[in-house]
């Protein structure tokens, strides 16, 4: 199939009125198809639309979509196509010009984006095997590449223990290659916060450009 049919909302209530244009758009990606380009599925947006749906599949749209009918004007279209695990690899935001009263063919050449040059760690924690609750934690301090006795490092921010059932944070920006991690559990109690875990063995974590790596760190009790 050549094109898919695709109404946004606000041009179906009035389609074919007068003064109106059909749009109709070509896309390829670094010159090929989607397919070929590697995009499993494209996303199209239209700022002051609603297209609905906004996503569908190369196989049924590899050379273009129909998008319904517009007034006359200037819109600002974004073409984006993801992988096949909905990383975004190519994008472009480009603006329409609709004269009105046809039907209007455009063709858009998505470049490639640039690859992302650092990486994220998706960190969960324990402490001496329990949980937030059960360890009697409430906030965390983070650091990164601390000394191989878990003292020192970067620090990366003192965050809640829990937040929203989630025990744990996410790290970024990391420069690619091998990580090591720390973290200090504190209770606070009347008097002020108190250390009541930590780590003695940070462990190391290898990170790749663009990717998140899972970590896990462990703190247990002082000293």
């Amino acid at each position: 199939m050549r094109r898919l049919l695709l109404f946004s909302l606000v041009a179906a209530a009035a389609a074919c009125g007068p003064g109106r244009s059909t749009v109709e758009v070509d896309w390829t990606f670094e010159g090929l198809s989607c397919a070929d380009a590697g995009v499993a599925t494209i996303r199209v947006d239209i700022a002051g639309e609603v297209l609905s749906p906004n996503e569908f599949p190369c196989a049924k749209a590899s050379l273009g979509a129909d998008l319904g009918t517009y007034l006359a004007g200037t819109y600002q279209i974004t073409v984006s196509g993801l992988d096949a695990f909905g990383a975004v690899t190519h994008q472009i935001l480009q603006s329409l010009s609709v004269r009105g009263g046809r039907t209007e063919t455009f063709a858009i050449e998505v470049p490639r984006v640039a690859p992302s040059t650092t990486a994220s760690a998706n960190m969960t924690w324990t402490f001496d095997g329990k949980g937030c609750t059960a360890a009697g934690v409430d906030h965390v301090t983070i650091q990164v590449d601390p000394n191989s006795n878990g003292t020192g490092g970067i620090g990366a921010g003192t965050v809640a223990c829990s937040t929203m059932g989630t025990e744990g944070a996410f790290i970024e920006p990391l420069t690619p290659g091998v990580h090591t991690f720390a973290i200090l559990g504190v209770r606070t109690l009347s008097d002020g916060p108190h250390l009541v875990y930590r780590t003695h063995n940070p462990p190391a974590f290898f990170f790749q450009a663009g990717l998140i790596t899972d970590v896990t760190v462990s703190a247990e009790s002082p000293p």
